[in-house]
């Protein structure tokens, strides 16, 4: 069981990081609105990313899919070509499923109904 204690000096701190833990993530919020809205400016691929100068710092926005296996061992099975193994566990092998997805090839269409692709959160970063 948690002590009680009744010093006033640790329930001040207390209050005083609940306070910084409401101001975080109100900047946090922020943060991530003001990265959406440079991320709706500035074009790049699907996967990939560009770094603009804008006079003042430039900026560098990544786009990047996630991609996950219905059944990681019937995929590797499967498609050996697209995997590349990891301990105990079988990972896609991204620059091979993408050629593949180029290519529209008679592999991709059989392993896209094993994949699904979500991007992921849109990275922002500045260089002053």
């Amino acid at each position: 069981m948690a002590e009680i204690t009744n010093d006033p000096r640790l329930a001040e701190l207390v209050k005083e990081l609940y306070t910084a833990k409401q101001n975080e993530e109100v900047a946090k919020k922020a943060r991530i609105a003001v990265e959406e809205r440079i991320a709706a400016l500035v074009e790049t691929p699907e996967n990939g990313s560009r770094t603009v100068d804008t006079g003042v710092m430039k900026v560098t926005v990544k786009r990047e899919n996630s991609y996950k296996l219905d059944d990681e061992r019937l995929f590797a099975d499967t498609f050996p070509g697209l995997v590349k193994e990891v301990p105990a566990s079988w990972k896609i092998d991204v620059k091979a499923y993408e050629a593949e997805r180029a290519k529209d090839s008679e592999t991709y269409r059989e392993a896209c109904h094993h994949v699904t692709v979500t991007p992921k959160k849109v990275s922002v970063s500045l260089k002053v």
